[in-house]
């Protein structure tokens, strides 16, 4: 969802630099080189200090300004694409619902997911994968996954799902071809580009 059909890039990273003061650019591109939450906890500077009431306001807040972060040209066409020509689609995200739903409402698009893996479900992207294969009994032929970061391409690989990293995102071709993904079947600059690989598929 994040970096693929949401330009939540920005508002993340202002997040994650209020939450650890001295957080970098740079290290915050390489916590989403692995799990996100895994990472995350491993962040060698200390969060700021808040209490309960005001981690919740900022927290709050967070999800308020994320909520209006704007589609990415494409987005919602290719999935209103790939709907109305019987294809199933599925979410697996690493954000909680409260972070996640608003914008899908937003945008008008969460009838058409079948499966929403939310944080809440698990933070494993891999664990969600098995999920969705035995909710469809789906196979690696018939399966595609999209991401924006390098670490969800390792999960993807671990769980054994074709995937497709966009460059519009995180990430961009350096982090992808930092080494061989076994289940990398593409990187795509452009929504027409994903579209050829879904279509090959």
């Amino acid at each position: 969802m994040d970096g693929v059909l949401f330009d939540t890039t920005a508002v993340t990273e202002q997040y994650v630099s209020d939450q650890y003061p001295g957080i970098t650019a740079e290290m915050q591109r390489e916590i989403l080189c692995g799990n996100f939450h895994e990472e995350v906890a491993k962040i060698p500077l200390p969060k700021k200090e808040q209490t309960e009431e005001e981690a919740e306001k900022f927290r709050i807040l967070y999800a308020e300004k994320k909520s209006k972060a704007p589609m990415f040209a494409g987005a919602k066409e290719l999935l209103l694409d790939i709907h109305k020509e019987g294809g199933i689609l599925a979410l697996n995200t690493s954000t909680f619902s409260h972070n996640c739903l608003p914008l899908l409402d937003r945008a008008e698009i969460t009838r058409l997911f079948d499966f929403i893996g939310t944080a809440e479900i698990s933070k494993s992207k891999v664990v969600k994968f098995k999920m969705i294969e035995e909710k469809y009994g789906s196979s690696g032929k018939r399966v595609i996954f999209v991401t924006d970061t390098l670490g969800d391409v390792r999960e993807a690989d671990s769980a054994n799902v074709p995937t497709v990293a966009v460059t519009w995102g995180v990430h961009d071709r350096n982090y992808f071809n930092r080494e061989e993904h076994k289940n990398l079947i593409g990187i795509a600059d452009t929504f027409e580009e994903l579209r050829k690989f879904i279509d090959e598929r």
